[in-house]
């Protein structure tokens, strides 16, 4: 069973995914273009909801299911922003999504794998000191 810290941490850790994509995004894809009030609420919340769908891969399915609704929640969780803030949904607007999803992921692995590799290097040292 789910505990509501684990929601606040999923849904959390969304949004500060999503905080950072959105200001990249502004920064490289669309300078000049102003964050507005209606863009960091939906970034927040939305970023918030994706972070909380991340759960699925913490639940006891396949990897390959877990990922597909991932993604494809994920994207339709992207629309509804677009949607909410009148964006225009163009070829380059799903690239820009392709991209941030796939370096997201990279970070996210980079990251699981820097703290297995330090969890494995503490577990060699108690087990030198036995």
């Amino acid at each position: 069973m789910w505990k509501l810290s684990n929601f606040i941490n999923y849904f959390f850790t969304g949004v500060g995914f999503g905080a950072a994509t959105y200001l990249i995004i502004l920064t490289f894809a669309f300078p000049g273009v102003p964050a507005t009030r209606l863009g960091v609420i939906s970034v927040f919340i939305i970023s918030g909801l994706i972070g909380i769908l991340s759960m699925i891969f913490a639940a006891d399915v396949s990897p390959t299911i877990a990922f597909s609704v991932h993604i494809i929640g994920t994207f339709l969780l992207v629309l509804l922003m677009y949607w909410i803030n009148k964006w225009s949904i163009t070829f380059w607007s799903i690239g820009v999504f392709i991209l941030a999803y796939i370096i997201i992921w990279l970070i996210v692995i980079l990251s699981q794998v820097h703290m297995v590799n330090k969890i494995n290097s503490r577990i060699k040292k108690r087990n030198a000191k036995k």
